[in-house]
């Protein structure tokens, strides 16, 4: 019989929580970050037929941290206040990996404005 040390516990666990935690942090960013490159690879009047979508789903993210940011900082100054610094950096880890997010989605969209001016084809 195998037995797992303990330390291998907690860092499969750790693995875990980490891509868990991500894979929330990020929700549709994800999403959006993988049609757009798709469309970077395409045709230019393949990526313009795209562009809708793309930017509807940029737009959804950009929604996304505009409703979490606010709670999500006050939620850390809650924390921080009451004393638990560990549970803030956490907090604070998962605003700047959604900051993070957000500014590749408006990079992504500038992009795609300035490729497509119309948003559909050229």
């Amino acid at each position: 019989m195998v037995t797992k040390i303990p330390a291998l516990k907690l860092a499969e666990k750790a693995l875990a929580a980490t891509v868990i935690c991500g894979t929330l942090a990020l929700g549709t960013g994800g999403a959006a970050f993988a049609v757009t490159q798709t469309t970077g690879s395409s045709t230019p009047a393949g990526s313009c037929a795209k562009a809708p979508k793309a930017l509807a789903r940029i737009t959804k993210v950009e929604k996304f941290t505009a409703k979490r940011l606010p709670a999500w900082q006050a939620q850390a100054n809650k924390l921080t206040v009451t004393g638990h610094r560990k549970m803030a950096s956490r907090v604070q880890k998962k605003i700047k990996n959604l900051q993070k997010a957000d500014t590749k989605a408006g990079a992504l969209a500038k992009k795609i404005e300035v490729r497509c001016p119309s948003g559909t084809s050229y």
